[in-house]
């Protein structure tokens, strides 16, 4: 497997072709985020300040302030408990909703990656760029499969993670957190068996089962190569993420330096000056991320072909009965 013709040939791909662009945008939607440990307190605090009537109050607050904060929180007291149960179930259903919405726009960024880069390596480099209609034709036999195939492995995800975190504390509590980096090179097995999953069901139109069979047997085969593509595009992918949001972080500096300067008495200026900024560079950012997930999809894309091209030139053996 030549890397270099791969990496090459991915970013001629996605340049030439730059309605992947948007289905690389696509793709990004399926990007997951954790939460934070603070909730729980924060709502306990809340929680008991409400029932009490009162808050305790951060000193450099006005007493006009903290009396608007005492009386927002008496009348959060005041809210009977279906209420809350009834905003509960509102924003999980909401919650459920967009994760569903994002999946699905996920799935179609992602399958449609892959079946530009499949149509563009087999098509003549005179052709002309690909359409979006003809890419959507094309993944449209495979969509429902491959979107079935990620909601299941998310849904069994958050399963497992939830049944093991408990076994994982401890193991990694018991190795002074050493056991922690056993996760790693889990963790990037399945992301490549997600990857070449989807891939074999679009390449190969197979079923879930088979193609999940066709990603395990290629990344074994080929687990040398397959390493080392994944350092090469995982390291580069979170370099370049990291140069990407680098705008967004400088963003908040000018609210920062107000902070610093003037406290809480004024921050009208920093704000104003952040907001824009972070408003700026956000649809920047969205562009650069989509292309980027869409040069590592098509580069992982162009890998399972070029592992998989000899395979219908294997020999087969023959035994004497056949022969006779």
């Amino acid at each position: 497997m030549d890397i270099g013709e791969i990496l090459s040939k991915s970013w001629k791909t996605i340049w030439k072709h730059k309605v992947l662009w948007l289905f690389g945008i696509l793709a990004g939607c399926g990007a997951t985020s954790g939460g934070g440990n603070g909730s729980g307190s924060a709502s306990t605090h809340i929680q008991n300040s409400s029932q009490s009537g009162t808050w305790d109050a951060p000193s450099f607050l006005s007493p006009a302030t903290q009396r608007s904060f005492e009386d927002f929180f008496r009348m959060l007291g005041d809210v009977g408990v279906w209420v809350w149960i009834l905003i509960a179930v509102i924003v999980l259903v909401c919650v459920i909703l967009f994760s569903l919405l994002f999946l699905f726009a996920s799935t179609l960024g992602t399958a449609g990656v892959i079946k530009g880069t499949s149509l563009s390596d087999q098509a003549a480099e005179d052709e002309k760029p690909l359409s979006f209609g003809a890419i959507f034709n094309g993944l449209k036999p495979h969509y429902w499969k491959v979107f079935l195939f990620n909601l299941g492995y998310r849904v069994a995800g958050s399963l497992l993670t939830f049944i093991l975190i408990v076994p994982i504390i401890i193991v990694g509590a018991c190795t002074c957190g050493l056991g922690f980096f056993l996760l790693i090179p889990i963790g990037w097995f399945l992301s490549v068996m997600v990857f070449f999953t989807a891939i074999a069901i679009i390449e190969e139109s197979l079923g879930i089962f088979k193609a999940i069979a066709r990603a395990w047997k290629v990344i074994i085969k080929h687990l040398g190569s397959v390493v080392l593509m994944f350092l090469i595009l995982g390291i580069g992918q979170l370099v370049l993420s990291l140069l990407i949001s680098l705008p967004l972080a400088i963003s908040f500096i000018p609210f920062l330096i107000n902070l610093m300067v003037t406290g809480v008495r004024n921050l009208a200026p920093g704000t104003v000056i952040s907001a824009i900024l972070f408003l700026s560079s956000l649809p920047l950012m969205i562009i650069l991320n989509g292309i980027l997930r869409a040069y590592v999809l098509s580069s992982w894309t162009l890998t399972f072909r070029r592992l998989t091209a000899g395979d219908e030139l294997e020999p087969i053996v023959l035994s004497e009965e056949t022969k006779k």
